[in-house]
């Protein structure tokens, strides 16, 4: 580890915007809607259990299949088939809103899918420790307490201030939304030389893995979002994304003296070039047929 970041100060600082930085823009762009907003989306009764299927059954599997079949190395198939359990990452909304997708429908999904966490997520631990020579496992009560800080609450506040003070959440969201661009520079600053160096240590086999995973989640969750395309952008970014304090939580948890930080980032970053990749795709098809997102 760089010895800047064994320093407890920045240890601390860096700690309080991981945990601090992504529950602000979730509050950013919830702010933006409505309960009514949410409720006009859950009268698709498709939506979530199309959700449900894809990111809970179906990803999952797909995730281990591949893991299994290419003989990723442990570190990195851990990585891989934790993110593959935990959809519900803050990053749903963020990249729903870049992407051009349903945001509305992002609002809906994430907290549905963090609620099903403390059941989902376990029983896929155990079912990997079975499959892998690995040992994961959390409760239901910790990864609740983790996640739904991160997510659910920032959600609500954001609805039920754009409700009660409309006037004061448009200025909190400017100055969160200001927040949240200098912390994710700092960030960047601080974890991509390390995350880099990570990535060096990949092989062949783990960038080919996490590139069959994230496009077939991709694509499952595009073909599954029904004819609206901006709801088939949001659960395919559902579908592709896992919640990173789920991932270190568990590899925390379970392997406490393995640091695993760098690593994450670096896949984290691997799956952001996937994502880009096809995203740059879909507009090139879009484009030639005259078409815009």
């Amino acid at each position: 580890m760089h010895s800047f970041l064994e320093h407890h100060i920045v240890v601390t600082v860096i700690g309080i915007l991981l945990h601090v930085t992504f529950p602000a823009i979730v509050f950013v762009i919830s702010a933006n809607f409505t309960f009514k907003d949410i409720n006009r989306e859950l009268k698709n009764p498709w939506l979530l259990r199309k959700t449900f299927l894809v990111a809970c059954v179906i990803i999952p599997l797909v995730t281990a299949g591949v893991v299994k079949i290419l003989d990723v190395p442990l570190l990195i198939g851990g990585i891989m088939l934790i993110s593959a359990v935990a959809p519900g990452d803050p990053f749903d909304l963020v990249e729903a809103k870049g992407k051009k997708g349903s945001i509305s429908a992002a609002v809906t999904i994430m907290p549905f899918l963090v609620l099903m966490m403390p059941l989902t997520v376990p029983i896929w631990l155990w079912v990997f420790s079975q499959w892998f020579p690995l040992h994961l496992s959390v409760s239901p009560g910790r990864l609740f307490v983790e996640v739904a800080p991160l997510t659910i609450a920032p959600l609500l506040a954001g609805i039920i201030l754009h409700e009660l003070l409309p006037s004061f959440t448009k200025i909190l969201q400017r100055i969160l939304e200001w927040f949240f661009r200098i912390s994710v520079i700092i960030l960047i600053l601080v974890f991509i030389i390390p995350s880099i160096e990570a990535m060096a240590k990949f092989n062949f086999i783990s960038y080919a893995a996490i590139f069959i995973v994230i496009t077939i989640s991709l694509f499952v969750g595009y073909y599954a979002g029904g004819s609206n395309r901006k709801d088939r952008i949001s659960l395919s970014v559902t579908s592709g994304l896992g919640n990173l304090a789920v991932i270190l939580l568990v590899a925390h948890v379970c392997y406490p003296k393995v640091h695993v930080l760098f690593t994450v980032f670096a896949y984290v970053i691997v799956r952001w070039v996937v994502f880009m990749l096809w995203y740059l795709l879909l507009r090139l098809r879009l484009l030639r047929r005259g078409e815009s997102l």
